[in-house]
């Protein structure tokens, strides 16, 4: 048994017969996504580019950093590109791929691929009809700060903030 029990604009829900390695048998649902690139923006200063958007799911404006899902035939890196610039309304002349993450894998086979953007210039804004958001900028420090207060909630933006202030911040 392997069939698409939903089929959507953005993703599919597949339900299918697997073997675990136990070797006992099991109906799988999996939330099949195509992937997605997130974006830390850096200016000078260590100021980062983040956006204030309305999520429709949860109801609320949250912080975080701007992503997309990847396009068919699209990499990562230039879903990163085109969604930095259509979100933000700026370009990056250098970009450096951070790390690869699971989102949800106990649902979801989605992987997002999380990039550094530096030497940012002015490019064209182009949000998309549902995208309600707009540019917040904070430095380092305050982003971190949010983080502790519980202020900044976006998995994909706490990840990208405190591995680069981890893993990147002293080479940058």
């Amino acid at each position: 048994m392997n069939e698409v029990a939903y089929r959507g604009k953005k993703f599919n829900v597949l339900k299918f017969l697997t073997t675990l390695p136990n070797g006992r048998k099991a109906i799988g649902e999996v939330v099949d996504y195509p992937g997605a690139a997130a974006i830390l923006p850096l200016l000078p200063n260590s100021t980062i580019l983040l956006l204030k958007q309305y999520r429709v799911p949860i109801g609320k404006w949250i912080i975080e950093i701007p992503a997309g899902t990847l396009k068919p035939g699209e990499n990562p890196l230039e879903c990163a590109q085109r969604e930095l610039e259509e979100e933000t309304g700026f370009k990056a002349k250098n970009w450096v791929k951070m790390l690869e993450i699971y989102t949800s894998p106990g649902y979801s086979n989605e992987v997002l691929h999380i990039f550094l953007a530096k030497n940012l210039e002015k490019g064209v804004k182009k949000t998309e009809i549902t995208e309600v958001l707009e540019n917040t900028y904070l430095t380092l420090d305050e982003a971190i700060a949010l983080i502790k207060r519980g202020v900044i909630k976006d998995a994909k933006t706490i990840i990208a903030i405190l591995y680069y202030a981890y893993c990147f911040k002293h080479k940058t």
